[in-house]
């Protein structure tokens, strides 16, 4: 054999290797990539089954948002009410510092339970 031919022969195996390399990761791409598609048609199902729930929880939110707004005008227009009204300013104080005074109150009582079962 002479040095053309050799070097010939050379180039035809290498054609064939890289040729054998991209069929091969072909294959892997066409794997990969029909895996993903059953994964993204799982991920639809997943969501057709949890948007009715999600439909639900979301107004069930809104409601809620809407009773709290309409306790919300209650409050105020009781608590304009009683300022407006003829009593005295330590009731209308009163009733305005009250939710402040219960959290205080909520926030200081564990501290007093807690001294309190230390000395029994």
């Amino acid at each position: 054999m002479n040095a053309t031919s050799i070097v010939l022969l050379v180039g035809v195996c290498s054609l064939w290797i890289v040729v054998g390399i991209f069929l091969a990761l072909w294959g892997r791409v066409k794997k990969v990539l029909d895996d993903m598609d059953n994964t993204l048609g799982e991920i639809r199902g997943d969501i057709a089954r949890l948007t009715p729930a999600l439909e639900g929880t979301l107004q069930e939110m809104e409601n809620t948002g809407q009773e709290l707004g309409q306790t919300a005008s209650e409050i105020r227009v009781l608590t304009k009410r009683i300022n407006s009204s003829g009593t005295a300013s330590v009731v209308s104080g009163t009733v305005n510092y009250l939710p402040v005074a219960m959290t205080l109150f909520k926030a200081i009582k564990p501290f007093f339970d807690k001294k309190r079962n230390r000395k029994l």
